[in-house]
């Protein structure tokens, strides 16, 4: 009797700790969608300052299907509005915390730290869904947090995107059906990672980093001759070019900056290195290169 009364005692405990894990745990989630109409084109703005991002392909008759989770005990609310303006949507998205994106922006502060400090990361989830039937153009802050961003399968006319204190991935898996005017990156103190930019189908990309680590893949299919701008201040970054890029590589190393180029770029003279098929091709991928304080690697593959 001694022995079930204990085992009924353990039962009501172990209940009443997953019930209050439970309560803890507790989400809301709110789901948004936008439905095609006349639109030819999008523009995308999303500002988040604090939480999880993450975009990737969804429905074509769906301009976008949103879906944002957050703590039950989280007061702030999520803002998405949508207007068309002649033949172009305009999305506008709003995840900010004026007061704590304001101490990200100025502080210098690791997004690590931030993400130690407050459960925001975890307890702020958006994912947003957009369609791959017409042609989109995104403006993205992200503030401290995370960015998952896929643009596989996505017809990206051009994109912007602001890192302050944050962890990103960036891919795309699948060649854009598109020319991209321009790819901009600017990456903070964070940590940046982007793999097969080429398929991005860029005609300019600008990269500026500052204290962080960062990569860059530029593999996939290179369909137009394309020029990159890469600039670091105090931060590690690495670029990996496909040997069936046809590349050239400028850099203009800063006087305490160190670099390591892959000896299957053959040096033409100070500072300029090509790959043997280089001034063959009619399709060419030049990267220029700057660097402060921080370290620089080229890398084959």
């Amino acid at each position: 009797m001694r022995l079930k009364l204990r085992h009924i005692i353990f039962v009501i405990g172990f209940l009443v700790l997953v019930g209050s894990a439970i309560v803890v745990a507790a989400f809301d989630s709110i789901k948004r969608e936008i439905s095609r109409t006349s639109e030819q084109e999008i523009a995308a703005t999303i500002d988040a300052s604090f939480g999880t991002v993450v975009i990737e392909k969804g429905k074509r008759d769906k301009i976008v299907v949103a879906e944002y989770r957050k703590n039950d005990e989280d007061t702030r609310e999520f803002s998405m509005s949508y207007d068309i303006a002649g033949d172009r949507g305009n999305l506008y998205v709003d995840l900010r915390d004026t007061k704590k994106h304001r101490r990200a922006q100025a502080s210098s502060k690791p997004w690590s730290e931030y993400k130690s400090e407050s459960h925001d990361n975890e307890d702020r989830h958006l994912t947003m869904q957009f369609t791959d039937a017409i042609p989109l153009s995104f403006n993205i802050e992200l503030g401290a947090g995370k960015g998952d961003f896929d643009f596989s399968g996505l017809k990206v006319k051009s994109a912007k995107i602001s890192s302050g204190a944050s962890s990103v991935d960036f891919r795309c898996d699948q060649p854009n059906p598109i020319s991209c005017d321009y790819l901009t990156i600017e990456s903070g103190v964070s940590k940046f990672y982007a793999t097969n930019l080429s398929n991005v189908n860029f005609r300019r990309l600008k990269f500026s980093g500052g204290v962080g680590a960062y990569n860059l893949d530029f593999g996939g299919k290179l369909q137009q001759s394309a020029n990159a701008e890469v600039e670091v201040g105090l931060g590690a970054i690495t670029m990996y070019i496909p040997r069936d890029i046809p590349a050239r590589i400028i850099y203009d190393p800063g006087l305490f900056s160190s670099s390591d180029i892959d000896d299957w770029f053959v040096k033409v003279r100070r500072g300029v290195y090509e790959s043997d098929t280089y001034k063959q091709s009619d399709k060419t991928l030049t990267v220029k290169i700057e660097s402060g304080l921080g370290s620089v690697k080229v890398r084959s593959h």
